[in-house]
């Protein structure tokens, strides 16, 4: 997406979306970074309210067109983050801002609120993530997020994360430790894709046929007729 895209989408975030719970654009892209290199497949109809803050897959628009227009704008922005993330070499390019401070005439990187999309984007599939969470590469990985977007991260939080400098260090980790959640979590994405391929290509049974779980019982009364199948 080009700049002014970005800056079209930023304002209409910010302006034209009339709900508390809006995202802003860091925020959306963090969160958009989770859903691209998470371990599972979330569906835009389960991410797109999110953004929003509403209920529905897509907030009241004055016309057709202009949703349309919207929603073509966000689905660019994500593919454009898978599309880094499957280039070679792979790239992640976060979009946050910088702040001057006072106490500093330097500036340095803001990625609280992108941090904090990241994890929202994380709970859409929380469970999923904790293979990666459970081990120390993991943790390790996680930790400059998690510092920054994740409250209550750990006991020493707001020590770590006490000065803009601080901040900003963390910052400068992030699109590393995108990368590396990245290449931990394609393994699984790839295998529930070819499962969910391989049982999409498996000839269907009649319901009177016997069950192929070996029961005995013919198709419909057994795992034709359970909720769960044997």
């Amino acid at each position: 997406m080009s700049d002014d895209e970005l800056d079209e989408l930023e304002q209409f975030l910010l302006f034209e979306v009339d709900t508390e719970e809006v995202m802003t654009l860091d925020m959306a892209d963090g969160f958009l970074h989770a859903i691209a290199v998470g371990p599972t497949t979330v569906l835009p109809g389960q991410w797109l309210p999110k953004i929003w803050g509403t209920t529905e897959m897509m907030p009241p628009l004055d016309s057709i067109e202009q949703l349309n227009h919207l929603l073509g704008l966000v689905m660019r922005h994500f593919n454009s983050i898978v599309a880094g993330l499957e280039g070679n070499p792979r790239e992640v390019s976060p979009y946050w801002s910088t702040m001057v401070y006072a106490e500093s005439p330097q500036e340095y990187d803001d990625a609280e609120a992108w941090a904090y999309g990241f994890v929202e984007g994380m709970k859409l599939c929380w469970n999923d993530w904790q293979p990666l969470l459970s081990t120390p590469q993991g943790q390790a990985t996680f930790r400059p997020i998690g510092l920054l977007g994740a409250a209550g991260y750990c006991a020493d939080q707001d020590a770590l994360t006490k000065t803009p400098a601080m901040r900003g260090e963390l910052a400068l980790h992030i699109p590393q430790a995108v990368l590396d959640l990245h290449a931990f979590c394609l393994p699984l994405r790839l295998a529930v894709q070819q499962r969910t391929l391989s049982r999409s290509m498996q000839p269907k049974v009649g319901r009177n046929e016997p069950c192929p779980c070996g029961s005995g019982k013919k198709f419909k009364k057994c795992c034709g007729a359970a909720a769960d199948p044997h």
